[in-house]
């Protein structure tokens, strides 16, 4: 949007004289600094009349007789004098007001306008970003504008210095929002990452602890329970990484475009998932959870559940030792990686 020169109008009325009928002719003369006529420019006489220079920068216009001051805007200029573009009419209509304008700098807030768009929209086919956070982004930027346009309207737009170097500090807010965002949303991922694995390696050990004492639940219901609770602990942990797990190979790729990364994080995702969950965990359902199921129902007898619990057991120790200490290291490794 182009700023437009103030549009507040005076028109001078005596409210206690009787001011003649009819029209008069308002003659005035659109100059530059060097008092050089401006030619072929729009003058308006804001709510009362409007025409366009001749060749020396002179224009008549039909005004109110009883019209006594006007605000004059010319399009595409600003007006210097006379002081806020208020001239008042003159007793002689056949000398001219002359009215100093000097051009305008448009198009700052305009190109600052046309390049937030543009990154706006290259946001919204950016897979990386959701909307509300294109929205609050875009937000951040319109308020920058404002508050630059504002700085520039108390200074009236006359210190070019000021306008340069207002125009390289909202250039380099801008500039900088995205890549703002980017490292905000990258953290997120990274806590999202490194907070589901190390949870997941947690509750691991914790279950693989609690292997050790699978003797105990044979001997105490308090003992069992504690098992049991281990079991639903790493269970979460579980069915929270399955249920993350592409997403996070999805956003590695897309915000860190990294091949090692990438590769890293899919180990990682293999390690815990299939080497450790379905190699070694889930066949302890039947290996140590149905035995202990069974001897809670009567089904075996205790010893004999016992004897076969802790076999299974004593097998996912010995399984264990290994990928849990790697899949630690791996996480660290990743976890560096991702922190970058």
């Amino acid at each position: 949007m182009t700023k437009l020169l103030p549009v507040f109008f005076l028109i001078g009325l005596c409210p206690l004289i009787a001011q003649p009928a009819g029209d008069v002719i308002f003659t005035g003369r659109i100059v530059d600094g060097a008092q050089k006529g401006i030619k072929d420019a729009r003058v308006v006489l804001v709510g009362v009349s409007e025409g366009r220079t001749d060749d020396d920068g002179l224009f008549r216009v039909s005004i109110p007789a009883n019209v006594t001051e006007v605000q004059v805007s010319i399009d595409q200029y600003e007006v210097v004098y006379p002081r806020a573009g208020r001239a008042l009419v003159p007793r002689s209509q056949t000398t001219p007001v002359v009215i100093e304008v000097k051009k305008i700098r448009a198009g700052e807030t305009e190109k600052l306008i046309r390049q937030l768009q543009e990154n706006v929209r290259k946001l919204e086919n950016d897979k990386r970003f959701k909307e509300d956070e294109i929205r609050r982004l875009e937000k951040k930027m319109q308020d920058s504008i404002q508050v630059y346009q504002r700085i520039l309207d108390a200074g009236e737009g006359q210190n070019s210095r000021l306008l340069d170097s207002l125009k390289q500090k909202i250039s380099n807010l801008m500039a900088t929002q995205e890549s703002t965002l980017l490292k905000e949303k990258k953290a997120r991922i990274y806590e999202d990452i490194t907070g589901t694995l190390l949870i997941f390696l947690d509750k691991s050990r914790n279950l693989r602890d609690a292997l050790t004492r699978i003797d105990d639940v044979f001997l105490s219901v308090q003992a069992q329970k504690m098992f049991e609770q281990k079991v639903t602990e790493y269970n979460a942990a579980r069915d929270s990484l399955y249920n993350k797990h592409k997403s996070f190979s999805e956003q590695v790729r897309l915000f860190w475009n990294d091949p090692d990364i990438n590769a890293k994080m899919e180990m990682v995702n293999d390690l815990a998932l299939e080497q450790i969950h379905v190699g070694i965990i889930l066949p302890m359902n039947r290996s140590v959870i149905v035995p202990i199921g069974d001897a809670a129902t009567g089904r075996t007898s205790r010893l004999s559940a016992n004897k076969k619990a802790r076999k299974g057991a004593h097998k996912a120790l010995e399984q264990l030792v290994f990928p849990l200490n790697n899949l630690g290291d791996k996480i660290n490794v990743l976890s560096g990686m991702l922190s970058r």
